[in-house]
């Protein structure tokens, strides 16, 4: 039996021509990944002063519990050449009522300046460039920190946590009421017809007011601090919560609970 090997034949060598074309795109391309290297780390390149300028604003610095709060205005404006935290990074002005945050955050007392970290982070510090309280960036407009010993704590900007809270028009429709969830036992619009400065008008079914009872139904609906409030025309009020699945339901818990649903 013969086997049949294939020979390749000889290789042609590039004329010059050739040889001038493949060296200028070798040399094209390596000058295009360079370049396009230079841009995307120009674009992750911020500088301290851009970041500071970026974090900027007032805060709420507060304990885990939110009881215990001291308002913080993070200024972009560098403090005096050589000072710098103890990375050798700039430090950054800020301002706050020292006597009213001593008593509120203790900790508060050794805060002089503030400066940005990467990740959008802030650093709360001390004179010296020592660190106070790192602050990592959470959601929606708040940022959280760990000190060693002493618990949790958050800067929370309002004007990016107000953004980021249910508006009224999130709410406009019609919802379920139920004891239990997934159970509806009546129906209720929350309306857009204004019936009071920041109060909507509520229209529950008939059925609603074996939830309730007959004298307490609820006319009207608003958003006082996150929560959904239901009141009627007297003035008693039902607490609604945000719950993480999306509904609400009545706060504080008791032995008879209330859920709101978008209605299906």
């Amino acid at each position: 039996m013969s086997v049949s090997v294939h020979r390749p034949g000889p290789r042609r060598s590039l004329g010059p021509a050739q040889a001038r074309r493949g060296v200028l795109a070798l040399l094209l391309g390596t000058a295009l990944v360079a370049a396009g290297g230079a841009s995307g780390s120009r674009a992750q390149d911020v500088s301290p002063a851009e970041a500071a300028a970026g974090l900027a604003a007032e805060y709420q610095l507060t304990n885990a519990d939110g009881d215990r709060t001291c308002a913080l205005q993070l200024s972009a404006k560098r403090r005096s050449a050589g000072e710098n935290a103890r990375g050798g990074s700039p430090m950054f002005d800020l301002s706050f009522d020292r006597h009213a945050c001593a008593a509120a955050i203790l900790f508060s007392v050794d805060i002089a300046a503030w400066a940005p970290a990467p990740g959008n982070s802030i650093l709360l510090l001390r004179g010296d460039g020592g660190l106070v309280a790192e602050f990592t960036e959470g959601i929606n407009g708040t940022w959280e920190a760990l000190r060693e010993g002493d618990g949790v704590y958050f800067l929370v900007n309002p004007r990016l946590a107000d953004a980021a809270q249910t508006q009224p028009e999130d709410l406009f429709g019609t919802w379920d009421l139920a004891r239990t969830p997934g159970r509806p036992a009546c129906r209720m619009r929350l309306s857009d017809v204004p019936m009071r400065p920041k109060a909507f008008r509520l229209d529950p079914d008939g059925n609603c007011g074996l939830l309730f009872g007959r004298s307490s139904v609820p006319d009207r609906w608003y958003l006082e601090q996150g929560d959904l409030i239901l009141e009627t025309a007297t003035g008693a009020r039902l607490v609604f919560a945000r719950r993480e699945e999306g509904d609400w339901s009545k706060t504080p818990e008791d032995n008879r609970p209330l859920f709101l649903s978008p209605a299906p």
